[in-house]
């Protein structure tokens, strides 16, 4: 076996049919042109097969919206900060947190996300004290 066909991932195509609740896959096929071939299908998806288990770990978000009050949430009032999960597959970079300010209607953002939720309170606290000593300096949050 050649060094390229053992460096290639093993694809699957797969032929589907259908939008939102009637999308479903009719067929999986080998070859990209057998797939496309097909003709019940009318869409084509392209996947990598995974050899062995894949470990799943549940991934964090905490988020911010400065020009909401700080309050836990109550009644049809939002959380500030709010919190979710979502159960992802590990990518093996434990410490990999993420944080983003998003722009909005009402303003600027922060999302901080991650698989460690201490790192992700510890950037989180850090970016909104940032972003309120830069509102006190009256310095815009750019």
């Amino acid at each position: 076996m050649s060094d390229l066909v053992k460096d290639e991932r093993m694809k699957v195509y797969l032929a589907t049919a259908g939008e939102y609740s009637d999308y479903r896959v009719v067929r999986v096929f080998a070859r990209k042109e057998d797939a496309e071939a097909y003709e019940l299908a009318n869409d084509v998806e392209e996947y990598e097969l995974t050899e062995g288990p894949i470990e799943v770990r549940r991934w964090h978000t905490l988020g911010w919206c400065p020009w909401i009050p700080d309050r836990e949430a109550t009644g049809m009032a939002a959380a500030n900060p709010f919190w979710g999960n979502e159960m992802r597959d590990y990518d093996d970079q434990p410490r990999n947190v993420i944080h983003k300010w998003q722009d909005d209607r009402f303003g600027r953002r922060l999302a901080v996300e991650g698989w460690d939720l201490d790192r992700i309170r510890k950037v989180y606290s850090e970016q909104r004290a940032q972003f309120i000593a830069r509102q006190d300096m009256g310095v815009e949050n750019a």
